[in-house]
């Protein structure tokens, strides 16, 4: 059980990483619990069409997992062959994020650019496939995100983390 501490400082991180909508649906998920999309849509008090994107983003980034709910004893016969697909957040996938600057770290002195590019990739992107991880190397985008002040956050938090 994640702390109401905890809590507040998971949906700190994700408004600094995703923005507040994103956050909002994280802190319901943290206080009430699994949810299906309808029952976030109606504690948040947004459209459905904002719940499911903010979703996606957390499932994209493995801050939040979908999964199917067995049906309820009390469910007639139309609900049980209903699929309920609910979500839960993931408190320490969305601590790890704190770690993203040493993970860098690590790649950047160990390993060759091409597998930092990649790194980069992921952490900013969440979860590619094969091809699209492909498509950004042949496109030549700028890969690196982090930049200036955020380098010089990273180098503190890192300090910090290690000290």
């Amino acid at each position: 059980m994640v702390t109401e501490h905890g809590i507040k400082f998971g949906v700190h991180l994700i408004t600094k990483h995703f923005g507040k909508i994103v956050a909002k649906v994280c802190e319901k998920l943290f206080s009430h619990g699994p949810l299906t999309l309808d029952q976030l849509v109606r504690y948040t008090d947004f459209t459905k069409d904002q719940v499911r994107n903010s979703l996606l983003v957390l499932v994209q980034h493995n801050c939040a997992q979908a999964f199917v709910s067995a049906p309820q004893d009390d469910d007639d016969d139309a609900d049980r062959l209903r699929v309920r697909t609910q979500y839960l957040v993931l408190f320490d996938n969305i601590i790890h994020r704190l770690r993203f600057p040493k993970f860098l770290d690590i790649v950047s002195r160990k390993l060759d650019e091409e597998c930092v590019k990649l790194l980069v990739g992921l952490l900013r992107d969440g979860r590619l496939t094969l091809k699209q991880m492909v498509d950004r190397e042949s496109q030549g985008k700028d890969s690196s995100i982090y930049t200036g002040r955020e380098k010089e956050s990273f180098k503190v938090s890192k300090r910090v983390m290690e000290g």
